[in-house]
């Protein structure tokens, strides 16, 4: 976990605001998400926010947020943080957590509010990862997505959304996270 003051919770890893992802070229380390340098990915977790706060709202999926660059001149962590707050609150409205959204090939998604927990609990790890942090994670959110997720997700249907890649082994004494991790195609 970043141990820098003032940081942000990203499913329980810290996005640190001084220092810890600007000093030393940081932002440019590799991450075990494919195609992601730690600059992109913090983006990408800082887009998450509004993403799925809308979604919770209720509005259509805007990939574009995804595409547009968040941190400005701001920390991260400070973005982060104002993000979460105002996702978190948009998801106690009422009926917030039972939303799913039409797939394209027909059907419901699972829950938005799982798919969020998704989003931000495993790019955290990677995050954590990337940079030599704890990447234990928050203890309720990795045991969550672990009861939702582990060996629920079959292979067989990850190229159809192409955000995860084939299971990887994860030796069975490994942490939560780890095994989540490496069940969504990441490398340990």
């Amino acid at each position: 976990m970043f141990t820098t003051p003032g940081g942000s919770r990203a499913g329980g890893v810290r996005i640190g605001q001084a220092g810890c992802l600007s000093a030393g070229g940081r932002y440019a380390l590799p991450t075990p998400c494919d195609d992601f340098d730690v600059c992109t990915l913090v983006n990408h977790m800082l887009a998450g926010n509004p993403y799925y706060e809308g979604l919770a709202q209720g509005d259509d999926p805007d990939f574009a947020l995804f595409a547009q660059y968040h941190m400005g001149d701001r920390q991260p962590g400070e973005v982060y943080a104002e993000g979460a707050k105002e996702a978190l609150a948009a998801w106690q409205t009422e009926g917030a957590l039972q939303r799913q959204m039409p797939l394209p090939g027909g059907g419901l998604s699972p829950r938005l509010a799982d798919l969020s927990l998704l989003e931000a609990v495993p790019h955290g790890w990677g995050l954590a990862t990337a940079t030599g942090q704890d990447r234990t994670g928050a203890p309720d959110a990795v045991a969550a997505i672990f009861q939702t997720w582990y060996g629920n997700h079959p292979d067989e249907f990850r190229g159809a959304t192409g955000v995860f890649g084939p299971s990887k082994a994860a030796s069975e004494g490994a942490p939560a996270l780890d095994r989540i991790a490496a069940y969504f195609g990441r490398t340990l």
